[in-house]
């Protein structure tokens, strides 16, 4: 019942392989659509978000103020980056390194200094992932390492790896895990 980046990057994903299967040019028209609306801003009605410092963000939910929620935005983004290699579209490839910039200045802000952080919301207490969205962190990261050759991307998937295996970082996350659940929710 609501739109998103993240099912906009999927759904072009999707798209754009069933188009290479078929050859149906249907499929790479309702993804090209798809992929204008991945770049329409939350005010106009659409998903991305800039902020004052130009950042491009690709919005998993759409909230003020937004929630800049990490795996929604890697999701999103490999959708852009899947309409780039089947079209070759500029502006797709610029949209792609503008995000890729988003994410290069602000995934430090993600690390809690023992786990990640599902999102940058505003509340008091930060949201961590919990051990599923962290783990999962850490094979975006990877792909995005792949993807773009772009180090940091290894450094955060090193760094949440690391805090994965240590027992202790894990039952600390999980405990704050907790008790922002009974704050919050």
């Amino acid at each position: 019942g609501w739109y998103s980046a993240l099912s906009q990057g999927c759904g072009i994903s999707l798209l754009l392989r069933v188009h290479k299967e078929t050859g149906e040019e249907k499929y790479l028209e309702v993804a090209k659509e798809a992929a204008r609306a991945l770049m329409i801003p939350m005010k106009e009605g659409g998903v991305s978000y800039m902020d004052e410092a130009g950042n491009v963000w690709l919005e998993e939910y759409m909230v003020e103020p937004p929630t800049h929620i990490l795996n929604g935005f890697l999701w999103a983004l490999w959708g852009v980056w899947d309409w780039y290699l089947a079209t070759k579209n500029e502006d797709a490839r610029k949209y792609f390194e503008s995000c890729v910039k988003t994410l290069e200045q602000n995934l430090p802000r993600y690390d809690a200094g023992y786990w990640s952080k599902y999102d940058l919301s505003k509340q008091a207490m930060k949201m961590l992932a919990s051990p599923f969205y962290h783990k999962l962190h850490i094979a975006e990261l990877e792909a995005t390492h792949i993807l773009t050759g772009k180090e940091i991307f290894k450094t955060f998937h090193d760094r949440f790896l690391k805090y994965n295996k240590s027992w202790w970082r894990r039952k600390r996350a999980l405990l704050h895990k907790a008790i922002f659940k009974i704050l919050y929710f």
